[in-house]
């Protein structure tokens, strides 16, 4: 810092030094009254002029602008650096005119007339880019490192963040880390929207428009949990999803959340939570409305999943029951419970014991645990549609290990014991695919980044094993069912 301050006045001082060394005859004050001075100590006494006026520019730039700078936490704008130092060379020169060359400065003025509005015609358009440029610091709309949007008629809006005010213009740089030059004269023209006043989180929202079919609860529901598992949202304010409207379509759906333009941006929310929401309707197995002109001359096929009567194909997408054939599919859901949980409620807790996996069918839920430093309740993910927990429970009668919390309201599966003991009777065989399945899991939860591929398939095939001991513990029939780590009899 202080070699920047050094840098800035070590030439105008070095000029102001010399000229008072070099030419202090001339610059004798008892001379300055004199009709008619010698050449020589009129150049020295504009350049001393000149120089105090460059030692005051750079004084005001070390010391004024900087302190301003920290006060207000942004860059002063280089316009009104430039307006000032403008004013005090004119000062100057004026100065030296009247009292070094003894004229008259009205009549310089008068002399100058007619070429400054020959010159105002031929540049009008940069006048008023100054001009506004003016305006543009005097009301301040927007500072240097704010996030705007500009709204030109005809052409797609503009979003960056500001980087520089000049004279002439105002640059933006834009999300894909390009520069934007904006006259200051078009800027006043248009409708400019300041992303990050009157703070720095900005709300933004979508639309999705679903089918008549779809009950608005389930769709509230699901579209809430598919934007708070976005990622780069600010999780305050809390992101909602309401119904705007019906169309010819179906019912449309708003979606607001906010964001900070400064670490998100814009396009880059956009994407997260619209990829965040089709990921949840697809689990939920929900389409979006579309245009529809169809005709069946037989009964008609289901346009929408729905949780009672399409639970075969709810939970053949989940992936730990990915081995099992559409009998035993079938089997299964026709055993499992579906529970619903309002938001804000915990469906296990650390240290409980539990017999029973979850499935999460729609809705969003967090996972908390208490740490081994003494941290407690420490979130330590989420838990999206189509994702499982408390299997390790359910397979091997351990206590759970973190407790789940709904952050919306939810719908989920739960699975018993029992509902697994016919299965693992019929095929011990099922074991063995949904230790793999775990143990796949469990390791890429794990750091082995430093193990080759052949350490982590045996480390894998390791907690594999273990799980499936312990499921022998739990189920009675895999007990003579399966001999050894992963053999049959």
């Amino acid at each position: 810092m202080r070699a920047a301050w050094f840098n800035r006045l070590l030439w105008p001082v070095i000029l102001l030094v010399s000229v008072l060394i070099l030419g202090f005859n001339w610059l004798n004050l008892g001379e300055w009254t004199q009709v008619s001075p010698s050449i020589e100590s009129k150049v020295v006494r504009s350049i001393f002029g000149i120089s105090i006026a460059w030692v005051g520019v750079r004084l005001i730039d070390v010391i004024v602008w900087r302190l301003l700078e920290r006060r207000i936490g942004t860059a002063v704008p280089r316009l009104l650096k430039d307006s000032v130092a403008a004013v005090i060379f004119l000062v100057a020169f004026i100065l030296i005119v009247s009292v070094v060359f003894q004229q008259a400065v009205t009549g310089i003025w008068a002399t100058s007339g007619v070429v400054g509005v020959v010159l105002g015609f031929a540049l009008q358009s940069m006048i008023a880019d100054v001009f506004c440029g003016i305006a543009i610091n005097v009301d301040q709309p927007f500072r240097i490192g704010q996030w705007i949007q500009l709204l030109p008629r005809g052409v797609e809006p503009m979003i960056g963040c500001v980087t520089e005010i000049s004279w002439r213009c105002t640059r933006l740089r834009t999300k894909e880390n390009t520069m934007i030059v904006v006259p200051n004269s078009q800027i006043s023209t248009m409708i400019l929207k300041n992303l990050s006043e009157p703070s720095r989180n900005t709300r933004f929202q979508l639309e999705f428009c679903l089918d008549f079919g779809v009950p608005t609860e389930r769709a509230l529901r699901v579209l809430s949990a598919g934007v708070m598992a976005a990622a780069g949202i600010l999780p305050d304010p809390r992101p909602k999803a309401k119904v705007t409207r019906v169309c010819e379509r179906g019912v449309v759906y708003r979606v607001r959340y906010w964001l900070d333009p400064a670490i998100t941006s814009p396009s880059k929310g956009r994407h997260a939570v619209t990829t965040s929401i089709l990921r949840h309707l697809h689990q939920a197995g929900i389409t979006l409305a579309y245009e529809k002109h169809d005709v069946f001359y037989a009964k008609m096929p289901p346009r929408q999943l729905d949780r009672l009567s399409d639970r075969d194909s709810i939970v053949q997408r989940i992936e730990i029951f990915s081995g099992l054939d559409s009998d035993e599919i079938r089997l299964l859901a026709a055993n499992i419970k579906e529970r619903q949980f309002g938001y804000g409620r915990a469906i296990v807790n650390q240290g409980d014991a539990g017999s029973s996996m979850y499935v999460l069918v729609e809705g969003l839920l967090d996972v908390r645990a208490d740490l081994d430093n003494g941290q407690k309740q420490v979130k330590v993910k989420s838990i999206q549609p189509g994702e499982f927990f408390g299997e390790m429970s359910l397979l091997t009668g351990e206590p759970r290990t973190a407790t789940v919390v709904t952050v919306t309201d939810t719908v989920v599966y739960e699975i018993g014991k029992e509902d697994l003991e016919g299965l693992l009777e019929k095929r011990p065989e099922i074991a063995v695919q949904i230790s793999q399945i775990i143990a796949s899991r469990r390791q890429d939860l794990k750091t082995m980044g430093d193990l080759s591929p052949e350490e982590k398939v045996v480390s894998q095939q390791t907690i594999a094993n273990q799980i499936l001991d312990k499921m022998k513990n739990v189920f009675g029939s895999l007990r003579g069912s399966l001999r050894g780590g992963l053999g049959f009899r």
